[in-house]
């Protein structure tokens, strides 16, 4: 007997449709399919359990209005999100997130420890691209902590398969403001190596001190370059170390330049 293909995966094939609409955006439809799905199958948990997930998160969407809501309820939201396991609805609703963030002002500028900017939802749709310009419009203001979005924006050129042009964005934000850097976060694999090889062989810098030292380290091991077509002022650079206006880690930066141009 000729099997029916459609017959026999009808509710598989509904359930993709349904996936689809949630790709749309269109929560309604999706919800409709999946319940067609369990009112003709009703022992299929999945269709069973994807309806009551549509209907919360459409409901929860529906109490938000686009033109007042608040960082904070949108970030509660995501925090929400995180026990949801369905690709497409997750996928939805960080979307439908992205969408009413950018209707508030300067929404780049926007950040709540730990993790909420924009460039993040972004990074985790993989929009690698809009992620970096993201995280470079957030660099604008005064506000935020450099090193922080410095390394952010460089995981997201490394993971939008720029990684070698993210290298001295790296270095800058170690330079700049290392104390500030989310090392846990780092996506390109020779930074994360780097990191745990000082960790490991640096004597007398504890865990905390490691990522200042990041650049003298890099450059020992050929990862970063020194920049010898700007070597350092060095009146400048011996007021600094005797007024201990530098820290220890950029100063011997600054002096390794200095000897590599010399």
């Amino acid at each position: 007997m000729q099997l029916d293909l459609f017959s026999d995966n009808r509710a598989n094939i509904l359930l993709n449709i349904a996936d689809e609409y949630l790709r749309a955006h269109d929560f309604d439809k999706a919800l409709s399919t999946c319940e067609q799905v369990r009112e003709e199958y009703p022992e299929n948990r999945q269709a069973v359990k994807l309806c009551g997930l549509i209907q919360v998160w459409r409901s929860m969407i529906a109490g938000l209005d686009p033109s007042s809501c608040t960082p904070q309820q949108l970030e509660e939201m995501l925090a929400k999100l995180e026990s949801v396991i369905h690709p497409p609805l997750r996928a939805a609703v960080m979307e439908v997130l992205i969408e009413y963030l950018r209707t508030i002002p300067e929404s780049d500028c926007i950040f709540l420890p730990p993790h909420f900017h924009l460039g993040h939802l972004l990074l985790r749709l993989g929009r690698f691209a809009e992620a970096t310009a993201s995280f470079r419009n957030a660099l604008l203001s005064p506000d935020l902590e450099r090193g922080r979005f410095l390394a952010w924006c460089a995981d997201a050129m490394t993971l939008g398969g720029n990684g070698d042009d993210a290298l001295s964005m790296y270095q800058q934000a170690f330079l700049e403001d290392p104390a500030t850097v989310d090392i846990e976060f780092i996506k390109h694999p020779q930074i994360r190596h780097l990191h745990q090889h000082c960790s490991q062989n640096a004597d007398g810098i504890d865990d905390d001190g490691v990522p200042e030292w990041l650049p003298v380290w890099g450059w020992l091991q050929g990862v970063f370059p020194l920049p010898l077509q700007q070597p350092p002022d060095l009146d400048k650079l011996e007021s600094q170390a005797f007024s201990k206006t530098i820290p220890t880690p950029h100063l011997w930066f600054e002096s390794l330049t200095l000897a590599e141009h010399l």
